[in-house]
């Protein structure tokens, strides 16, 4: 068990085996045990951990952190590798027959089967788009966390499963994606690297500059009516002058990460607004030139977009977005 754990983990997890000398000592020494030894094949370990029945699951493409995994998954063309569960934009009640427990959260419908859902409000919801839980037969993301661990905690998405050893490999979108962008190679050949490591520095710098700026600043906007984040969009309208992403000469983890929050404040947006997306024509671009690449524009479902913005409350009116994604750009003529 704990050398497969070591194998089957990405640089970018939050934790590690050899955080603790007296585990690693322990398998150290029982690795040296001749038979031991020669019952442990790497090469086929990193085929297993390759050619493993992963599913990944977003919560119906209404999240950025989670459609972050499902745009890794795409641009790495893994698509008949990973699969792939949409949960319902409204959330649901997670154990219904218990009316003590009053935990609402993401629920996995089939369309074909049940065409529409009722939210918490009593209002009807259609479910086009969802994608049931094939893996397991779940019907709440909720089911994946207690299947794993009993504990109280939050059952958040996206969520990366094996369904060989049915738990859960990671629940953080970043790990998500760098396990996608790094673990598949010698499987499925791609000529996207999300996360190169001659760029990592890079990246993680654009990550926790421009990049944290618009997301904090879009929430902000959302919940606290403010517009400093249309600042930071002035700067980045300035940066994308001069190069068509944000690091490198093609796309990569921050531009996966821009997109989809750039995409949401866009939706979220109303016609009254102090300030629109629409103002800076080197965003817009930007916007066109990444949604128009069939891998992201599959990452994005205006319809569950506009069911997740209203469930914030009765008064919301979506009116956006507001940009024309499919209009032309000339972003390739950058550098």
């Amino acid at each position: 068990t704990l050398i497969r754990m070591d194998a089957y983990q990405a640089k970018a997890d939050k934790q590690h085996l050899n955080e603790f000398p007296n585990v690693v000592g322990y398998v150290r020494d029982l690795y040296h045990i001749p038979g031991l030894k020669r019952s442990v094949r790497w090469d086929h370990l990193k085929i297993d951990v390759e050619s493993k029945a992963f599913d990944a699951v977003t919560e119906a493409y209404t999240c950025p952190f989670a459609c972050r995994a499902l745009a890794a998954r795409n641009l790495k063309g893994l698509e008949d590798v990973i699969g792939l569960s949409v949960a319902h934009p409204i959330h649901q009640k997670t154990k219904p027959e218990d009316d003590n427990d009053t935990h609402v959260g993401w629920a996995f419908v089939d369309p074909e089967t049940t065409p529409t859902v009722v939210g918490p409000n009593g209002k009807e919801y259609l479910t086009e788009g969802c994608i049931p839980d094939t893996a397991n037969q779940f019907k709440f993301a909720r089911d994946l966390f207690e299947k794993t661990d009993s504990t109280p905690r939050k059952f958040s998405v996206p969520v990366l499963w094996d369904t060989k050893t049915q738990t859960i490999v990671s629940e953080q979108s970043t790990s998500i994606l760098r396990t996608l962008d790094s673990g598949f190679s010698d499987l499925i050949p791609s000529n996207v690297h999300l996360y190169p490591e001659e760029l990592r520095t890079e990246i993680d710098a654009v990550n926790n500059g421009i990049v944290a700026e618009i997301t904090m600043g879009f929430f902000k906007m959302m919940f606290a009516d403010s517009w400093a984040v249309f600042e930071s969009i002035a700067k980045l309208d300035e940066l994308l002058a001069k190069q068509r992403y944000l690091v490198g000469k093609g796309v990569t983890e921050a531009d996966v990460r821009m997109f989809h929050t750039l995409i949401r404040l866009d939706s979220s947006q109303h016609k009254t607004d102090k300030h629109h997306l629409t103002e800076f024509p080197n965003v817009i671009g930007y916007m066109r030139d990444l949604y128009q690449m069939p891998a992201m524009k599959r990452t994005v479902n205006w319809d569950h977009l506009r069911l997740g913005a209203e469930s914030r409350g009765p008064d919301v009116v979506v009116e956006g977005p507001f940009v024309n994604f499919t209009g032309s750009h000339d972003r390739s003529q950058l550098v």
